[in-house]
This record gives C-alpha cells, sequence and structure tokens, in this order.
C-alpha cells in the first residue's frame, strides 16, 4: 500500500512538474515575442528621429533609399502587429500613428501604390525582404494593408489642416 501511495505522489509531482515547465515555455515564448515586436516599435522610431535630427540624410540619395527601406519595413511590421504594438505601447492607435509620421516620406495614398514603390524603388539588398514581403501579400492582406495606410493617411490630412 505504501508504495501505491509513493507511486501516486510520485506520478502527481511528475504531472505537476511538466504542467509547469509548459508554463514556464510558454511564458518565454511570449516574452520573445513581445522583445520582437519592442524591436521594431523602437528601431522604426529611431529611424524617423534620425530623419527629425538631421533632415540633411535625404540629400544623400542611398542614405535616404535606406530608410526609406527601413521606414517601410517598420510600417509593414506596425501593420502587421498593430493591435500588440498598440497594447505593449499602452497607447491605442500607437501603430496607426507611427504610420501616419513614416507615411509623410512616402508618395502614396494605397496599399497599390505603397507596395508599388516597395517593389521598385527600395530595394537594398540582393535579396531583399521587402521586395518578397510585398509580393507575397495575399488579397485579402492587401485590402487590409490599404485600409491601414488610408486610416494613416487620413490622420496626416488632419493633422495638416
Amino acid at each position: 500500500m505504501t508504495a501505491i501511495l509513493i507511486l501516486a505522489v510520485g506520478m502527481g509531482m511528475y504531472a505537476n512538474h511538466m504542467r509547469h515547465q509548459r508554463e514556464v515555455h510558454s511564458l518565454r515564448q511570449s516574452i520573445n515575442d513581445s522583445r520582437g515586436i519592442l524591436h521594431a516599435i523602437e528601431y522604426g522610431r529611431a529611424n524617423l528621429q534620425l530623419i527629425g535630427i538631421n533632415p540633411d540624410v535625404w540629400d544623400d540619395r542611398d542614405c535616404s533609399k535606406f530608410l526609406k527601406h527601413e521606414l517601410a519595413v517598420a510600417i509593414l511590421e506596425h501593420w502587421r502587429d498593430q493591435d500588440a504594438i498598440d497594447h505593449i505601447i499602452g497607447t491605442p492607435g500607437y501603430a496607426l500613428d507611427f504610420a501616419s509620421d513614416a507615411l509623410s516620406f512616402f508618395n502614396c495614398k494605397s496599399a497599390h501604390d505603397f507596395a508599388k514603390i516597395c517593389r521598385n524603388q527600395l530595394s537594398v539588398y540582393p535579396s531583399d525582404e521587402l521586395r518578397h514581403s510585398v509580393a507575397m501579400l495575399s488579397d485579402a492582406e492587401i485590402a487590409s494593408l490599404d485600409t491601414f495606410i488610408r486610416a494613416a493617411t487620413s490622420l496626416q490630412s488632419k493633422a495638416g489642416g
């Protein structure tokens, strides 16, 4: 009887250990996901601040192409993760506000304009992730991105007028 009790306690402890390991793994994954989103937020904001601090970077064609490339990547990241970004920052609409600021450096009013610029003007690497990311968007994703870009550009016109 004692052996059965010890076996039952041992199995219970093992099951409890396995449950805790799954919880720890889930928490680690959540932290890693948040880190990736925080990186996107910080990198996008840093690019905007660099342009604000030193607007002369636009005089250097290669530098401006690179910065626009990085802003375009950041716009896509903010669109894809807008709910998580708004939640992490604690400000509803933060991702849209960022996109509004970043899109002020592009001459586009729709997802199709944005995708065309990304495909044709902003390739900076031989196998550029931006070109590939834009080319792989489904029709539904293009529609969603279009809604996001139109909302962001409408914020620009409200702020300007």
